[in-house]
């Protein structure tokens, strides 16, 4: 049985903090890294990842203490020669329209956890317990105070399992752009990479340009967690492809995706959970448009390369799951085929927007917006750094209320939802028949 996590800093004790420099200087070339429009929008917030390793092998004449310093070196080590490619990673906000990167190095942290891994992977409260191995408070934050853009921790467990968490800079890179880092970092960790294969593209502000609409002098979209609550829910591979068959039969749209009725289903269940607050509901899904630029840009392209597409709920036929797929899908199909992604970017016509005015992007006292970000085509359960793949990947409360975020459930074709609402939606939501008959029960482990 879990054990309850009360007080999950007594937990913890940190064996070792230090920083990491890229192993050769950037080139003075390189030492400004100018920030888009989308990404002056964004507050300095980090994406939060962490990767459970059960079964990392342990020699019998090391003890822990010795085994952790042996995996940090390893990490520190691999993690030195990534930042010659990651070079705004190891760098410092200037302001917020420029990274100096000066070399100033990620934060690394060794980390010994007082329990079993599977104290916290069983736990009641998943979400929560899982945060034990990020630094404290650290996930999702807004940072003001000029400090590291990517801090990295390694967390060794009682069992011999370990964790490893990343918390890079959101001004930097979106999701894509992480499992870019991930993947390079942890090959390179496991000896399959060299410096030399690595190529990420850094575009800055090639692309998204503030010469028409910036530079913004503060951000606009910042995290805010206060009163929500992250509930875990998965939705296994049998129930998820029956639902998705069914939802093609009646909605008349040709193989849903599984983001799409996950998604629309989800919208459906917290809409109806919050339906005496507001008329009116808006789902958002956030969109990776590397692939709809003119030229198409790589996935090796890093940073902030995003647009968004909607549908609109105004009446319960409009949260019907084969009226919200099929409007998700038309959607999809105008803002990534029909619209230029510069200089009809819905993402960025929408901070316009909001700056003239006067007011913070997607806020709408008469509407109830709703986020969506799809993670399932970026494989995460993939990211080996020598212990083969994990248990589990996380990804703590935040960042702010009324989002989904949607992965692989391990490496099958189900799906795991990160849910995050305000408490008493959440309590409601998660009592929904039609959520509970698709979901694993009991739905928070």
């Amino acid at each position: 049985m879990a054990m309850p996590i009360l007080s999950p800093p007594s937990l913890v004790s940190i064996c070792d903090k230090s920083f990491i420099k890229p192993s050769f200087l950037t080139p003075p070339t390189l030492r400004l890294h100018r920030l888009s429009v989308i990404e002056q929008s964004f507050s300095n917030m980090y994406i939060p990842f962490a990767f459970f390793y059960p079964k990392v092998q342990q020699r019998e004449e090391s003890n822990n203490c010795h085994e952790l310093s042996h995996i940090a070196h390893l990490l520190q080590t691999s993690l030195s020669k990534t930042l010659i490619s990651y070079y705004p990673y190891a760098g410092k906000l200037r302001d917020n329209a420029i990274v100096d990167c000066n070399d100033m190095g990620a934060e690394f942290l060794s980390v010994r956890i007082k329990c079993h891994m599977s104290e916290i992977l069983d736990h009641p409260d998943a979400s929560h317990a899982e945060s034990i191995v990020f630094p404290k408070d650290l996930p999702w934050a807004n940072n003001y105070d000029g400090g590291n853009l990517l801090i990295a921790q390694v967390s060794k467990f009682d069992c011999g399992g370990i964790a490893i968490s990343v918390c890079l800079s959101h001004k930097i890179g979106d999701g894509c752009s992480v499992i870019n880092f991930l993947n390079d970092w942890s090959g390179i960790t496991r000896g399959h990479n060299t410096t030399t294969t690595l190529a990420p593209r850094f575009v800055g502000d090639s692309i998204f340009s503030t010469e028409k609409h910036g530079p913004l002098i503060a951000p606009l979209i910042e995290s805010n967690v206060s009163e929500c609550v992250q509930k875990r829910f998965i939705f296994p591979t049998a129930k998820l492809d029956a639902f998705r068959a069914k939802v093609a039969a009646e909605s008349g749209v040709e193989n849903p995706t599984r983001a799409e009725v996950v998604s629309a289903l989800l919208f459906k269940c917290a809409t109806k959970a919050a339906s005496s607050t507001t008329t009116s509901s808006k789902l958002f899904h956030y969109l990776n448009v590397r692939t709809m630029m003119k030229p198409r840009l790589p996935r090796s392209a890093i940073g902030n390369i995003l647009s968004v597409f909607s549908t609109t709920a105004t009446n319960e036929q409009d949260i019907e799951i084969p009226t919200l797929v099929r409007n998700l899908r038309k959607e999809l199909f105008e803002v990534a085929y029909k619209k230029d992604q510069v200089e009809q970017n819905e993402l960025i016509l929408e901070i316009v927007e909001s700056i003239r005015k006067g007011k913070i992007p997607f806020e709408d006292e008469n509407c109830s917006m709703y986020f969506c970000s799809n993670l399932c085509t970026f494989s995460y359960y993939n990211v080996d750094f020598g212990w083969g793949k994990p248990e589990r990947v996380s990804m703590p409360n935040g960042p702010f209320k009324n989002l989904f975020f949607l992965k692989d459930y391990q490496n099958g074709r189900g799906v795991e939802a990160r849910v995050m609402l305000k408490k008493h939606h959440m309590s409601e939501f998660e009592r929904d028949e039609e959520l509970l008959e698709l979901i694993d029960s009991p739905p928070c482990l």
